[in-house]
């Protein structure tokens, strides 16, 4: 039998397992969830990208994106388990990632040619906080045959207007490797200001490395 009291759902059979039941619960919250993701997209248009949240029904392009590009993301970013490539890994990212925007901790944004059918890079607006703080950190990646064009700082600049306009952000922190000159030279072009050195500060490819550590400033806001 069902039984509805106050506000919660009760399943009673001898049907149905106790499993089946947790499963069937589960499904209808992920269908729910993937409703709502739908009407809650963001999406900035760029002359040459579309920057959107993907659903899990995208998985497969993150995988590609990713298996694509392995060696060359390597050197900037943690070691990955053998299943960050797989499909599953990617559905469960994608429902994650959204979750986090609906508690206004993240915007996790991916960048597609205009046809939408390849991932070029992405872009990370994590541990957002308000408050007095109003900021937020960001990593982003491009595949490695759209380098060099101008991507990247296209995808970041409307980005970053999104996340000071749209969210009223007051700053954004960027770090990176002291040997990673184009992200210290598209930073400098963006505005972010260097503003110190963390030693040994994140483990990228297996190895703790030095940080430069820089923001940008909504002066807007001033």
């Amino acid at each position: 039998m069902l039984l509805i009291n106050h506000g919660w759902l009760s399943l009673y059979s001898d049907a149905f397992p106790r499993q089946l039941v947790v499963l069937l619960l589960s499904s209808l919250l992920l269908l729910v969830t993937l409703i709502i993701y739908m009407k809650s997209k963001v999406i900035i248009e760029t002359s040459r990208t579309s920057l959107m949240m993907l659903g899990p029904n995208d998985a497969s392009l993150m995988v590609e994106y990713y298996c694509r590009n392995k060696q060359h993301l390597a050197q900037w970013e943690p070691k990955r388990e053998p299943d960050f490539y797989g499909v599953g890994h990617w559905k469960a990212a994608l429902i994650e990632s959204y979750m986090m925007y609906e508690a206004g901790s993240a915007l996790k944004l991916v960048a597609l040619n205009k046809e939408r059918s390849e991932v070029i890079g992405v872009c990370n607006f994590t541990n957002i906080i308000g408050g007095i703080f109003q900021a937020c950190n960001l990593g982003y990646g491009l595949s490695e045959k759209y380098q060099g064009q101008g991507y990247m700082q296209e995808i970041l600049e409307a980005s970053i207007e999104h996340m000071f306009s749209k969210l009223g952000l007051h700053r954004i922190m960027a770090n990176y490797i002291p040997t990673n000159l184009r992200s210290e030279a598209l930073l400098t072009r963006l505005g972010f200001e260097k503003e110190g050195l963390a030693k040994s500060y994140l483990k990228i490819n297996g190895k703790w490395q030095d940080h430069i550590l820089t923001a940008k400033v909504n002066h807007a806001q001033d």
